[in-house]
């Protein structure tokens, strides 16, 4: 028998709480120390160091409260994978649209070639320290980061068409193709991104062990483990959709209904 899903169910009031004030402490975890550390009132380092740290709660946080059921909330795995990517494609995409985005754009003025002395360069430098490629204009980086922030675009629009598609299945199917697709991008950069510079010998990684285990792996991690998390749950998704609504597709989208 074919298990059920309801992807139209209401979030329960405890994971809202922690998707908002994980929203606010991001917001001020990351707007604050730019502007302390850019006014000069803050040093950029142990700065850097405490909100490196910090930062991760509001990442992590939305994520695994996604999975958490209220008190009598019986929600199905495929259920808890849809409100987990709902809420984790904001956070990736505000990361590329805050940050690689505006990356981009400084590479191509030539403003990206920062030093400590670059106060208001605080949330870049801080990275590139230890990545020193986003230092020194790299291509190879700059044609991933071009399509991370794509992928990025693409995520921050799906989203909320997700959230609001109700019982439209049409739209919540065109939904996940787009996902799928950001998210297949998302992790083809995440590898090119690694194997590219592994090929290199790690030359580019500074700062030591706090450069390579901190900045380069550890600060990247979710955005590895969220796409392949999500991106078998999306095929599922799609699979329970077409055939329990095959009859009510359009007859281009019928031949992607299994026989079972």
């Amino acid at each position: 028998m074919l298990e059920t899903h309801d992807f139209t169910r209401p979030w329960a009031n405890h994971r809202k709480q922690v998707y908002i004030w994980s929203s606010v402490a991001g917001l001020f975890l990351t707007v604050i120390p730019l502007f302390m550390v850019g006014l000069g009132y803050w040093p950029q380092e142990p700065t850097g160091f405490i909100v490196a740290a910090a930062i991760c709660v509001p990442i992590i946080a939305p994520m695994a409260a996604a999975w958490w059921d209220a008190p009598g909330e019986n929600r199905t795995t495929l259920e808890k994978a849809n409100e987990f990517m709902i809420v984790w494609f904001p956070i990736t995409a505000a990361s590329q649209i805050l940050w690689e985005l505006p990356w981009l754009v400084g590479d191509l003025l030539g403003l990206m070639n920062l030093t400590e002395a670059d106060r208001w360069g605080f949330v870049w430098y801080f990275y590139g320290a230890a990545d020193t490629r986003y230092l020194h204009s790299d291509p190879g980086l700059f044609g991933m980061e071009t399509v991370a922030v794509l992928g990025g675009i693409i995520m921050i629009i799906q989203s909320p068409r997700l959230l609001t598609a109700g019982h439209d299945v049409a739209k919540r199917i065109n939904a996940l193709w787009w996902s799928f697709f950001a998210m297949s991008l998302m992790l083809a950069v995440f590898t090119i991104y690694y194997v590219a510079e592994a090929r290199d010998s790690f030359e580019n990684i500074e700062q030591g062990a706090w450069g390579f285990g901190i900045k380069f792996i550890f600060m990247n991690i979710p955005w590895a483990i969220a796409p392949a998390v999500s991106l078998p749950f999306v095929v599922k998704q799609l699979a329970y959709l077409y055939r329990t609504t095959g009859g009510a597709l359009p007859e281009a989208d019928r031949h992607l209904v299994g026989s079972g």
